[in-house]
């Protein structure tokens, strides 16, 4: 129905559709219309004021099908949709699923997604958080867009930290059933031995920072003892940090970092020796920049290759395995001169996957600190999830079914909790975080969406037990409430909130549609009650509306990241 009144209004104005597609806009009130062209363009072409040129398209545009009314309002003409056509289209085609088939576009290639990349033999904090909560959300909806998303967790698998742990084995043995924490903290250890011994302390003990590099050396030349105790400490590490991921229902296709890309280094090397682009400086081999304006050092004084090395061998690698449209690097904004400056050595170069890499940044969550001013480990932030969600839970929803494991639905209102909270924000927006805001059963948040859902489902079933059911095709014609029309029209938007979220790589438009959607449908439902109505055909339809707002938040509910929680 929008892309007939584009096209009525672009041949009427002379526009092309394009441009009305940009010009339209939501009124500002909901009784002024469901839909509101602006007329400032027209001023010029007609010699008016905006709001002549309104008065003149209302005479002078047919009304095209699905459009029951158009009205000037100001320098805005404001259309409203058929209530009886918007529902005969939005109920069948989301209760079959054909309404969210038809958000795939054909022909779509690869898209590789990069994000959450934590350290090896370190503690995961939330830190982490967002790139990991943004990075999820990017491949759910990338892949109901119709791409093949492959997802890349580029971990920080390779430097010296390996060496103080190593080292701090040697010292202090090697922990029984080791965790990361036990790493961490052997880390910890080393590494303050090699400051005591720095200022003249602790002679007596080995030394701590000789036996690291040592180990490093060794590391870097392949010695099968040094590679072992490195593939020790990764299995351990992947081993937390899938648990982890499975807690946030999130997997990756590969867990490749640093180390894998490192013996692709020389060939870059020889490549950027031919094209002539590497230089020294100060000792350093790089690449000059233009745009930025630039040293960039690839190589350090003593030959060894730097992140950015890796970075390059990872681009390219990338492009000639996978073939992408466009690689996404979910990284924190303050990163953003790396990957302009990964962007222009790749385009000196001459690599085509210069062009293809996209850098979505985000903003900080300052406050997300222990009392002592360190980061909080995911795992700690979880579990005070989890308590509080509880709380939360069972303060917020007083009347709960029972024989409910309520444990389960702590643990997934926190996640719920945590996923829209942080992806109700636009990235690059810095906030802090709120407990109180993210639990909160009445505000806009995942609790808020999950029960939504919950709440459809135990109208439904208590529809069931009085016999009436959900049909793809009931009689539209009697929704005739205003509420009706509100909420199709809403069902009606998700499409373009998804294509926005899709292009500008923002989850942030799905939570706020969500959170609206919810919303109209709590108000909606005080004048379609489906249980106790005279007419059984009327309490179907109703029944077929609010069974297609669910089926819209589950979708919509997968794409965030939030678990859709069925009872509560």
């Amino acid at each position: 129905m929008k892309d007939t009144l584009i096209a009525s209004l672009s041949e009427a104005t002379g526009l092309d559709k394009a441009s009305v597609r940009k010009a339209l806009t939501k009124p500002p009130d909901k009784s002024y219309g469901d839909i509101a062209f602006p007329c400032f363009m027209l001023s010029k072409k007609y010699r008016e004021s905006p709001q002549k040129c309104a008065l003149r398209l209302k005479d002078s545009l047919p009304l095209p099908a699905g459009i029951s009314s158009a009205t000037p309002e100001g320098p805005y003409l404001n259309f409203k949709f058929d209530t009886e056509r918007l529902l005969s289209y939005v109920i069948p085609e989301i209760l079959t699923g054909r309404f969210f088939e038809n958000l795939k576009c054909k022909n779509k290639g690869k898209i590789i997604v990069e994000y959450s990349s934590p350290n090896i033999a370190k503690t995961f904090h939330v830190g982490h958080l967002r790139t990991t909560l943004i990075g999820h959300s990017l491949v759910e909806l990338l892949s109901a867009s119709g791409y093949e998303v492959i997802s890349i967790n580029h971990l920080g698998d390779w430097g010296t930290q390996f060496g103080f742990v190593w080292a701090g084995c040697q010292i202090w043995g090697k922990p029984d059933n080791p965790t990361v924490d036990d790493l961490v903290d052997i880390y910890i250890k080393a590494s303050a031995l090699k400051k005591d011994q720095e200022e003249g302390k602790a002679s007596d003990m080995p030394p701590v920072d000789n036996m690291a590099k040592e180990y490093f050396l060794r590391l870097e030349q392949g010695e099968k003892e040094a590679v072992d105790f490195w593939k020790w400490c990764l299995d351990i590490s992947l081993k937390y940090l899938k648990g982890l991921y499975s807690e946030l229902g999130i997997e990756f296709d590969h867990y490749t970092g640093e180390s894998f890309y490192r013996d692709m280094v020389p060939k870059i090397r020889e490549k950027m020796e031919s094209k002539g682009i590497l230089e020294e400086s100060e000792g350093a081999l790089g690449v000059r920049l233009e745009n930025p304006k630039c040293f960039v050092r690839i190589f350090a004084e003593d030959g060894r290759s730097l992140y950015i090395s890796r970075d390059i061998a990872a681009a390219i690698y990338r492009e000639e395995t996978f073939h992408p449209e466009k690689i996404l690097y979910v990284v924190a904004a303050q990163q953003s001169l790396h990957f302009q400056q990964l962007k222009g050595i790749l385009a000196k170069m001459e690599e085509p996957v210069a062009e293809k890499i996209v850098h979505v940044a985000f903003g900080f969550v300052p406050g997300m600190k222990t009392r002592e001013g360190g980061a909080i480990s995911l795992r700690k932030f979880l579990d005070e999830a989890t308590e509080k969600a509880l709380k939360a839970y069972r303060a917020g929803v007083n009347k709960r079914p029972e024989g409910l494991d309520e444990g389960s639905i702590a643990k997934a209102v926190a996640v719920g909790a945590t996923y829209f909270y942080f992806l109700s924000h636009t990235n690059t927006k810095d906030f802090h975080f709120s407990w109180d805001e993210a639990l909160n059963f009445q505000g806009d948040s995942g609790p808020y969406l999950q029960y939504a859902v919950a709440r459809i489902n135990s109208i439904e079933e208590r529809a069931k037990g009085e016999g009436i059911t959900i049909t793809t095709c009931p009689d539209f014609s009697l929704l005739r409430e205003d509420s009706a029309h509100t909420l199709a029209v809403a069902l009606y938007e998700f499409s373009e909130a998804f294509q926005k979220a899709c292009s500008q790589y923002e989850p942030y438009h799905i939570a706020l549609y969500l959170t609206d959607l919810a919303k109209t449908f709590s108000k909606a439902y005080r004048d379609l009650k489906v249980i106790g109505q005279n007419n059984k055909n009327l309490s179907q339809a109703r029944l077929s509306l609010i069974s297609s707002v669910k089926e819209v938040l589950r979708f919509g509910l997968k794409l965030i990241g939030v678990p859709v929680i069925e009872r509560m």
